[in-house]
């Protein structure tokens, strides 16, 4: 049975895995990263030269490569999808692309595909690197799973923003700041959000009810925070290194507390909300690249 593949996919993959740079690139992140895993081993088993073993230590040293990955990731996809379609620009090969049978849908998915895989390659190629922890213990298989289908949803989820921000604007430059400025504002706007609810309840509670009975509860809008794939990684690594929920000391400083269903599922939750996302992106993304039809007068 023939598998067919998206052409632009297949096209550039080809080209992306055929060069050197990004051979030295997966040597240079796994090299960083084992340094990373090495220096963490030797200060947990060696430190003031104790004869006692904190075994726990190796899931921190777990929570430390994950979290730079995570860091990898968010920089590496929206550089590398927002180039994407404003390079097709650039080149003046977009207008033929477009002339092919190939659906919009299809440029940006292929476009989208080639871009992610890079990545998911680079953090694939890691895993000897993080399967270390798992000769000392502390993080199960499950953990490990969780993180992955974490980074393939992220990627997904972060792709989509650098692909929205590249067929919309013509110059691969401002697309690459765009998106870069779309990610910060989904991981820090949605704190800051919180944040300002927080002190507005503050000066309500001292300006309006002269500091008399309970604060307001604000806890729901820790509900925006499903779609920041930061606080996602920091809820699921607190959950397997140290069995507390960020999620529930969030709402408690917010004078509230988030529903048992949300809290328990949060992680589930949140992979569901950012793959809705990035759907209405995708299809967004397919609506700009659609050519205008020419209108003949009669």
């Amino acid at each position: 049975m023939k598998i067919r593949i998206n052409p632009v996919y297949g096209k550039e993959i080809k080209l992306k895995v055929r060069s050197v740079k990004f051979a030295i690139i997966i040597f240079l992140f796994n090299l960083m990263l084992g340094i990373i895993a090495i220096t963490g081993f030797e200060v947990m088993f060696n430190m003031h030269l104790n004869p006692y073993v904190d075994y726990s230590g190796a899931a921190k040293v777990f929570y430390i490569l994950i979290s730079m990955e995570i860091i990898a990731v968010m920089f590496l996809v929206p550089a590398c999808t927002a180039g994407s379609i404003a390079g097709e620009r650039e080149k003046q090969t977009l207008d033929i692309l477009l002339t092919t049978v190939l659906t919009p849908e299809k440029i940006v998915m292929g476009k989208l595909l080639s871009s992610v895989s890079m990545v998911l390659l680079l953090v694939v190629s890691s895993l000897p690197v993080i399967s270390i922890v798992f000769t000392i213990g502390g993080v199960g298989m499950e953990d490990l799973v969780q993180f992955m289908l974490a980074i393939l949803v992220i990627s997904f989820f972060i792709g989509s923003v650098g692909m929205l921000a590249s067929t919309v604007l013509k110059k691969t430059v401002p697309a690459m700041v765009c998106s870069m400025v779309e990610v910060m504002l989904v991981c820090v706007g949605t704190v800051i959000i919180i944040g300002v609810t927080y002190i507005i309840a503050k000066l309500y509670y001292y300006n309006y009810m002269g500091a008399v009975g309970n604060m307001p509860d604000v806890s729901g809008a820790c509900l925006v925070l499903l779609v920041n794939p930061v606080f996602t990684v920091i809820q699921m690594t607190m959950e397997q290194c140290e069995s507390v929920s960020a999620i529930s000391k969030l709402a408690e400083i917010l004078n509230g507390s988030v529903p048992v269903f949300i809290e328990d599922n949060w992680f589930k939750i949140s992979m569901v909300s950012q793959v809705v996302i990035t759907i209405i992106l995708l299809k967004m993304s397919a609506f700009f690249l659609k050519p205008i039809k020419n209108i003949h007068i009669q």
